[in-house]
């Protein structure tokens, strides 16, 4: 069944699986279950788009799914993204009492990793740790859909997604994670960033603003903003889950798909877990 459409709210979203395929060429392999107060459905992404979504996409958000392509399972219909989909993250206007509450959902993270542990090109990691260092947070006029920069020359009309569109200001946050075996630059795009800041873009924007008025450049203003209104954050502890970048000029880059909330009882699980391992 072609071009179907789907509005539901993410109560699962699995470890993204990377494979090989016949050819020798690499593939990823993203499933996330959407739900409505109806029933659930997967929905497959592959490759670029199944990196897009594990970036984008957290438990809990509505997702809107357009020219989907349905196909039957072993374990029932899936909803599978194609080249002619399209899938729009928390739309504005949508009616949520059609959709199932936050609170009833769950999640499946990412394979836990030490600091130390972590290679360049490393994968659907989650590390924990606290932050040891503020660098800098910067933004830049992007595209509301697909978060691009959209140059002024653009005016409104995005390159990319081929709409006219209100741009949107979009924050990168770069700081620093320790987890005592090792230490790792971390980054923090869009809503990630705005919340290890606890702030919206538009107050980040305004803050860094404020600084470039003074005279500071556009480096100088995202420390000196961070270091005066954010150093209260060295020393929290944070559990992040993405990807591991290598940069040439500063090494090693943790890029930030998710931020968890601490579950207590699953951390003691966690240790004891490994405990007993350690034992055997």
């Amino acid at each position: 069944m072609k071009d179907v459409n789907v509005l539901g709210r993410v109560s699962r979203k699995y470890v993204p699986k990377e494979f090989t395929r016949d050819d020798g060429s690499q593939g990823v392999v993203l499933n996330v279950i959407v739900s409505d107060k109806t029933g659930e459905i997967p929905v497959v992404f592959w490759d670029e788009n199944a990196v897009k979504c594990s970036e984008a996409v957290n438990r809990g958000d509505i997702i809107k799914i357009i020219a989907g392509q349905v196909k039957g399972g072993m374990k029932g219909p899936q909803l599978f993204i194609t080249s002619k989909s399209k899938v729009i993250i928390n739309p504005e206007g949508i009616d949520e009492s059609s959709l199932p509450d936050t609170s009833t959902i769950k999640s499946l993270k990412y394979a836990r990793t030490l600091v130390s542990e972590l290679n360049p090109g490393d994968k659907f990691k989650e590390i924990r740790g606290t932050i040891a260092k503020l660098y800098s947070v910067f933004f830049y006029d992007g595209c509301p859909t697909c978060f691009k920069k959209m140059d002024a020359p653009q005016k409104g009309f995005c390159k990319h997604c081929k709409l006219e569109v209100s741009p949107i200001k979009v924050v990168i946050l770069d700081i620093g994670i320790d987890d005592s075996t090792g230490y790792i630059r971390a980054s923090f795009f869009k809503d990630k960033a705005e919340k290890v800041l606890g702030v919206s873009a538009d107050q980040i924007y305004q803050g860094i603003k404020s600084y470039l008025e003074k005279g500071f450049n556009f480096k100088n203003a995202g420390e000196a903003y961070l270091s005066d209104n954010h150093y209260n954050l060295l020393g929290k502890e944070v559990l992040i889950s993405g990807n591991v970048a290598e940069n040439e000029y500063i090494g090693n880059v943790f890029q930030a798909h998710n931020i968890f909330d601490f579950d207590l009882e699953e951390e003691i699980e966690m240790v004891l877990e490994n405990i007993g391992k350690e034992m055997q």
